[in-house]
């Protein structure tokens, strides 16, 4: 009878421990002992210092990383300008706006655009447009919105759009602005979120937008909408709990990519801090897993560039901390395989 009675308490403790490590796979942290097809590997590290903070963009299968925030002497920020195709990274012009950090960057047709951002002094709101061909900026419209850092930028339909973020004494905003380089004109363009934020995220699949996360007074926001130009549409929350599905993706500072037809969003700041996680977006069922390779070793981070090349997904740079051994000059390649 006793040994009945072990067996029963062994039998219930299995069964416990399998129904927790079921519920937890949606959970926010890394994955330890992952036993999995590797899908993060190194490829060439980014030039110069390691830093946070860069602005990016894509033109013709060549990422562009400009500017950001070394700890090399001490917060020392950046105008340069680089150029990767995927294994080699090549300097291209320097920024003609000087050097700033938590600036943004969207790509329309065979130019680049980067602006607003952080000098060490005030916030900007000035922008400029680099010609790939010719390998010079131009100053165009400032953005007309308050100055401000750690906006959010995509762009979408021949229009590049920016908006959020916050300015240097922490006012945050929810607004949004459209740039036309037609005619080298903005305009605002009303909105549906629920909260001001800084950090959020934005990619874009086909004709549409995603954007959400952030945070906002040390609270993150779960609101997330797609958007076509005209409309928005407001999708299910990152932090979800029904009959359903579970899961908890609110996120700010993290990278973002797109590879084939699904959206990556990956590291950043969590519930919880930073984390190393991958998730992915299904745009016809609006709903994330995370089933991906978490990044290795101490790879968590935020303030990285992310971007896609092919079908591979690319993050560069950024930082875990405040030292000087936590800023990164790291690329690592993402290639899906789960």
């Amino acid at each position: 009878m006793k040994k009945k009675n072990w067996l029963a308490l062994l039998l219930v403790g299995a069964i416990a421990t399998t129904s927790f490590q079921s519920c937890s796979k949606d959970d926010d942290e890394t994955v330890t002992g992952d036993t999995g097809p590797v899908e993060w590997t190194r490829s060439t590290v980014a030039p110069e210092d390691p830093r946070e903070g860069a602005a990016s963009f894509v033109i013709n299968d060549q990422a562009y990383m400009v500017g950001g925030i070394t700890s090399l002497p001490s917060s020392t920020r950046l105008n340069d300008a680089w150029a990767f195709n995927g294994s080699q990274w090549e300097p291209r012009a320097e920024f003609a706006g000087g050097v700033r950090n938590s600036a943004v960057g969207f790509a329309i047709g065979n130019a680049g655009y980067v602006g607003t951002g952080y000098d060490g002094e005030t916030a900007l709101n000035d922008f400029y447009r680099f010609d790939s061909a010719s390998n010079t900026w131009t100053k165009i419209a400032d953005f007309p919105g308050t100055p401000r850092v750690e906006a959010t930028a995509f762009s979408l339909g021949g229009f590049g759009y920016v908006g959020l973020g916050r300015t240097v004494g922490g006012r945050t905003f929810s607004d949004m602005y459209r740039y036309d380089p037609s005619n080298d004109t903005w305009t605002l363009v009303p909105t549906q979120f629920g909260w001001t934020r800084t950090g959020a995220f934005a990619f874009v699949i086909g004709d549409r937008a995603y954007i959400g996360g952030g945070s906002f007074n040390n609270q993150l926001p779960e609101d997330f909408f797609s958007f076509d130009g005209t409309t928005w549409t407001k999708l299910n929350d990152l932090n979800r709990s029904d009959a359903d599905q579970t899961y908890d993706v609110r996120r700010f500072n993290t990278s973002t990519f797109v590879i084939g037809g699904m959206g990556y969003i990956v590291s950043g700041r969590g519930p919880a801090g930073l984390v190393a996680n991958v998730w992915k977006y299904n745009p016809a069922t609006d709903v994330w897993t995370n089933e991906h390779q978490a990044i290795q070793g101490a790879g968590a981070r935020e303030k990285a560039i992310g971007f896609a090349l092919g079908n591979r997904g690319f993050i560069s740079t950024g930082s875990n901390g405040t030292g000087v051994s936590s800023f990164f000059n790291e690329t690592l390649v993402f290639t899906p395989v789960r």
